[in-house]
């Protein structure tokens, strides 16, 4: 085996032409205006994308479940019976309602049912999506000391400025 007759990379062979195409590549230079409108198309869609994404979440969390079973109770789904529990939010209230890690009035919006997507209070960041889960419903009314409430489930993820997280059932009792 010779070393000498293995061609060079670097060398182009003898019979070697450019092609046409490549040549009048090179030669092209675009105008500064073409650039500058690429490199605007390039930073707007950059910027609008996120954006984009943020929005259709938002969306897609007001697309949570308003169903209402209208009886005043959910007795039905807890057939074994339940009584109602102290508000264990940051906002007082009467004892209404039942279930969930946190319950109360705190987490109702101006529909009053509870709120979905993002709330802050204090050190906690609080991200929420409504849920069914009384009789195929996501809320239901409750009657407690003589006030009528809704009350309305979320599936609430807390995360907390240490960056520790839970997530858990949450229930809005909202005064109607």
């Amino acid at each position: 085996m010779r070393l000498d007759l293995i061609p060079s990379a670097n060398d182009a062979p003898e019979e070697f032409a450019p092609s046409r195409v490549r040549a009048s590549i090179t030669t092209l230079t675009p105008r500064r205006r073409t650039m500058l409108k690429g490199m605007l198309v390039a930073a707007s869609t950059a910027a609008l994308a996120p954006l984009d994404w943020a929005l259709s979440k938002r969306a897609a969390w007001a697309a949570g479940p308003t169903s209402e079973w209208t009886r005043s109770n959910c007795r039905d789904a807890y057939s074994s019976g339940y009584g109602e529990q102290r508000n264990n939010w940051w906002v007082g209230g009467p004892a209404a309602c039942f279930g969930g890690w946190r319950m109360g009035s705190y987490p109702c919006n101006s529909n009053k049912r509870h709120f979905e997507g993002w709330r802050g209070y204090h050190d906690e960041g609080y991200t929420s999506n409504r849920i069914t889960t009384c009789v195929g419903r996501n809320a239901w009314r409750w009657t407690a000391s003589g006030n009528v409430y809704r009350c309305s489930d979320a599936n609430t993820m807390v995360v907390w400025n240490s960056g520790e997280r839970y997530t858990a059932l949450t229930i809005s009792a909202c005064r109607l």
